[in-house]
């Protein structure tokens, strides 16, 4: 048997334990020779002074969980000094509703026993923990088209979770649900919502259509003002008269157009460069997959790498919906890429795979 048994919580245990004890009845009722087989062993379990953890564990011999009707045999063997038929253990068996050729699973074994008068210690039940979900994002406030990189945590194992997007003045809401081979973990994940227009949007959490969380976050328009500065640094001074693609042209290679883009003081200027940028390839590691719900066309309901290149940069490149996550944490890629915007809260490139 397992090293240690675990029923499930006590309030469904005693109610399948008042379940059995009717069936009980209902079977000695029909069955004379049922009552009395139950009857001897009744008096024999609780004149046993045995456990009933102690009686399961001397029972499993084969440590499989399971009570085999060879296993039960044993022990009608030892409560009336002999081997009894083959009838005798089916009706036995019948008293729980199992299958002989199959066994009764521990579980029900000791509802049975319970049903029969012997006392169940507590530290053999799951807790019964109630199901919580929360929702959290970076921040509340975002501008257009900027990820948001939000997460859902959950109290308990899950086998999926739903998102649902409801922008105020709009009335189709957008509902996205993930399986849990596509999570982080069973217990966690996290993901990417892209929203297309300004407002406030509220993203609730359910399960089995129960809202467990919600949240809202407002999106900006982009306005053109100087992006906020992690140090001091010195800024070079240039004719505002020259052309914007003779002053920030990009280098030929990745890690210099992420610097040139970085170094940018307007949001307009890095998008202008962005925009007239050509595919570069990214070589690095995934440092984590995210799912990428709300997207650009069909980059929507894909994955985002967050990768970190061999320059030491760190871009997010957005890929096209798959049945599972197209790499894991931790794999080496060399990726075709096609620079998309600036993600001004974490100053990362974002872009999408070619």
């Amino acid at each position: 048997m397992a090293e240690k048994i675990l029923l499930p919580p006590r309030p469904a245990f005693e109610g399948q334990v008042i379940s059995l004890k009717q069936r009980i009845e209902d079977i000695s009722n029909q069955n004379r020779m049922a009552r009395l087989l139950n009857q001897n062993f009744n008096t024999w379990l609780n004149g046993s002074s045995m456990s009933a953890l102690a009686l399961t564990q001397e029972l499993d011999k084969d440590k499989d969980g399971v009570i085999s009707s060879n296993e039960f045999s044993d022990i009608l063997a030892k409560m009336t000094g002999e081997r009894p038929p083959d009838w005798v253990v089916d009706l036995m068996f019948s008293f729980v509703d199992a299958d002989p050729s199959a066994g009764i699973p521990v579980a029900n074994w000791m509802a049975f026993l319970a049903a029969n008068g012997l006392e169940i210690p507590d530290s053999m039940f799951e807790l019964d923990i109630p199901l919580v979900g929360t929702l959290s994002s970076q921040g509340t406030d975002f501008f257009v088209d900027q990820p948001m990189n939000l997460s859902v945590k959950f109290s308990l194992d899950i086998e999926s979770y739903t998102i649902t997007v409801q922008q105020d003045g709009i009335d189709q809401q957008e509902q996205f649900t993930t399986p849990v081979s596509q999570m982080d973990e069973p217990n966690y994940d996290t993901f990417i919502l892209e929203p297309e227009g300004p407002g406030i949007y509220t993203i609730t959490l359910l399960i089995d259509g129960k809202a467990l969380d919600s949240i809202s976050v407002t999106v900006l328009e982009i306005e053109e003002e100087d992006w906020p500065e992690e140090e001091e640094e010195t800024i070079e001074v240039v004719d505002e008269h020259t052309p914007l693609a003779i002053k920030t042209a990009p280098s030929n290679e990745f890690a210099s157009f992420i610097e040139t883009v970085e170094s940018t003081r307007l949001r307009s200027e890095a998008m202008s460069i962005i925009g007239g940028a050509p595919a570069y390839t990214l070589n690095g590691i995934i440092e984590k997959v995210s799912t990428t719900l709300l997207g650009d066309k069909e980059y929507k309901n894909g994955f985002t790498a967050h990768c970190l290149s061999s320059e030491g940069n760190r871009v997010q490149v957005m890929m096209k919906p798959q049945e599972t996550a197209p790499a894991v944490a931790g794999t080496t890629v060399s990726l075709k890429v096609q620079p998309v915007m600036w993600e001004i809260a974490v100053r990362e490139l974002v872009c999408k795979e070619l």
